[in-house]
């Protein structure tokens, strides 16, 4: 039997009463955030955001290695508020304010158990997990009304421009033979938060440029929306030379998945010429 000494047990013990506290002040949130996970595919992509995270600190691991890990008293301040922030955001309902309170937790935790230069390491990993909590529908409701709006009018532009007689009438796009609808899911919203965060991994994971990282998220909502007029004015097109196939449900799935891999790829492509620029001129 190998005998352990009260010293190297009792980090052990201290996290284990840290993870037992975290359990049960945040259970609710997690089931709250797990239903919307598995029940709207809007946010579906938030469950592998903690996977995401939990490598990005992995990657980080060598640096963590190097530094002493020491108590720091004063985070438990940290602690303190996201704690006060969770008691808010139950009373309230509001996820977004329980997923705050996690993180600002979350990371009180680290810095008292590890030390302030721990937290530094690993704290743009762990702010990343706001990603996986969803926002409140209203704001997700106005953000999809005025993407509608702005992917009516582009996309309604550029089928005039390539000859194809049309009215807009709001997000109805009249085509002599065809009324198109912009519904929500050709609005972007649906790929444009899983793009928020594939554009914060590759900043965390790959650059260290911080306008590099700024300019990756930025280029999110404009690839998702730029995607989706691509989709609108495609099946514009189908519509005025086929009328009644562009209302085609298959059709329709294809087209997401297409614009959504053109998203994505533009995302990367984007990525690399920031870095081919800030090579070719550094």
């Amino acid at each position: 039997m190998v005998s352990i000494s009260k010293s190297e047990n009792s980090p052990l013990l201290t996290w284990g009463i840290a993870v037992g506290m975290f359990c049960l002040a945040f259970s609710a949130f997690f089931s709250t955030l797990m239903q919307t996970w598995l029940h709207d595919p809007e946010f579906s992509f938030g469950i592998l955001v903690p996977f995401i995270v939990a490598y990005l600190i992995w990657n980080r691991r060598s640096r963590l290695k190097t530094e002493e890990k020491v108590f720091w008293p004063a985070a438990l301040a940290m602690v303190l508020a996201g704690c006060s922030l969770q008691v808010l955001g139950s009373w309230g309902g509001t996820l977004i304010l329980s997923g705050i309170a996690f993180v600002v937790t979350v990371m009180g935790a680290v810095a008292f158990l590890w030390g302030r230069r721990c937290l530094r390491i690993v704290a743009a990993p762990l702010a990343l997990l706001i990603v996986m909590v969803p926002l409140p529908s209203y704001v997700v409701g106005e953000l999809s009304w005025h993407l509608q709006a702005i992917a009516s009018t582009v996309s309604g532009v550029i089928l005039g421009v390539l000859g194809i007689p049309i009215y807009q009438d709001g997000n109805l796009l009249r085509l002599p033979n065809y009324v198109l609808e912009v519904k929500q899911a050709c609005s972007g919203s649906h790929s444009i938060f899983a793009l928020l965060a594939m554009s914060a991994v590759l900043g965390l994971r790959i650059e260290r440029k911080w306008w590099i990282r700024i300019l990756l998220v930025v280029a999110a909502p404009v690839l998702a929306l730029g995607a989706n007029v691509i989709r609108i004015v495609g099946t514009g097109l189908i519509a005025r030379h086929w009328g009644k196939l562009a209302a085609n449900q298959s059709l329709h799935e294809a087209w997401g998945i297409f614009v959504f891999v053109f998203a994505v790829l533009g995302l990367l492509g984007f990525q690399r010429f920031l870095r081919w620029t800030t090579n070719e001129y550094a």
